[in-house]
């Protein structure tokens, strides 16, 4: 997160909450990396001050909170939300939308079925 200047962890956690870092599975790791070097590109060049304030998974999606934004931003977080739902996040592999009791995820075939034997 480092190489990110949109990223600015706060410990009290008081204007963001960075401070838990990525609140998601590695299987999504590439695409948030993806989606933070286009964000990163824009506010290099517009300076619009923008601040990502948290990234987490969200009823077996992706969700990016922003502080600012323009079209082409919230396009972009759009985009890579809407990708989420088809990458296992647990692996990375395609995966789809699963209700595991009542608890959303997007999982591949293969850790579904590691998930169903937990």
């Amino acid at each position: 997160m480092k190489k990110y200047t949109i990223i600015n962890p706060d410990p009290l956690l008081q204007h963001n909450l960075m401070a838990f870092g990525w609140q998601c599975g590695e299987g999504w790791y590439p695409l948030i990396e993806e989606l933070l070097n286009k964000l990163q590109a824009i506010e290099n060049k517009q300076h619009i001050g923008l601040e990502v304030t948290e990234i987490k998974e969200k009823f077996g999606g992706l969700r990016i909170y922003i502080n600012t934004g323009n079209d082409t931003i919230w396009n972009l977080i759009s985009e890579y939300e809407a990708r989420s739902f088809y990458i296992c996040e647990r692996c990375g592999k395609p995966g789809k939308l699963r209700n595991n009791h009542n608890w959303y995820t997007t999982l591949c075939d293969e850790c579904q079925a590691k998930e169903s034997e937990e």
